[in-house]
């Protein structure tokens, strides 16, 4: 007899919609000062017009964005349909904003379109080499002078990092009242999907693609902003 497939990514988190934001503050520990500093350490002079989120899911993000950068114009995007349908809803002054479901493996290479790129909690999901071929999109979607950062889940240096992030995120995750059943979703999810490479690999392959002033913004366990910027003509 063979085993059930397991959800896809999509699955997943369309299943999760309802239910995700209260669940994402249970069980990842400094969510919130995660976003905050995605955000706090942009250059204080970059000129934005034109913004993309990769992986919106329900909004808390793009909610953020929004406010900080009231001006621009905002591309939304999400594998999910249905946490994409709940981050719609969220968002006010519909002319701002453009809402895609795509997978992030089939970018529109829309060179040089936009300022700033931003994600959180998503791009954790494609492998190593996946990831460089998004960090090489990314880079030509991007105007001269504009600013790639995200937020991830980043594997540890060694098992023994990797072991210890983990008991530490469960210890937590179960202090702010995530349940054992609850834990064990993620983590299931974690080991169908999840691939965790460490930070000092993604900024070398950040600085391979051509990206400059490469810096690791904040970090607490597997939690770390990277942010890069393409350098200016």
């Amino acid at each position: 007899m063979t085993s059930p497939k397991p959800p896809s990514v999509a699955e997943f988190f369309n299943s999760l919609t309802a239910q995700y934001a209260a669940a994402i503050e249970r069980c990842f520990p400094r969510y919130r000062e995660m976003l905050w500093a995605l955000l706090e350490y942009l250059p204080a002079d970059l000129k934005v017009d034109r913004i993309m989120e990769l992986g919106c899911g329900t909004g808390n993000l793009s909610v953020l964005i929004a406010e900080r950068f009231p001006e621009a114009t905002i591309d939304l995007i999400d594998l999910s349909a249905e946490s994409l349908q709940v981050c719609q809803r969220r968002m006010q002054d519909a002319a701002r904003y453009q809402f895609r479901t795509s997978d992030f493996r089939s970018l529109d290479d829309q060179q040089g379109s936009f300022d700033l790129i931003l994600s959180s909690i998503a791009i954790h999901h494609l492998t190593s080499i996946e990831k460089q071929k998004l960090f090489a999109t990314l880079f030509r979607m991007l105007r001269p002078g504009g600013v790639f950062a995200y937020a991830d889940q980043h594997a540890g240096a060694t098992p023994s990092i990797i072991k210890r992030h983990h008991q530490h995120w469960h210890e937590i995750s179960r202090a702010a009242g995530s349940t054992e059943d609850e834990w064990e979703l993620w983590m299931t999810h974690q080991r169908d999907h999840d691939h965790h490479d460490t930070v000092i690999d993604q900024i070398d392959w950040l600085r391979n693609t051509g990206f400059q002033r490469v810096d690791c913004t904040w970090r607490y366990l597997l939690w770390t902003v990277l942010q890069a910027e393409k350098p200016a003509r």
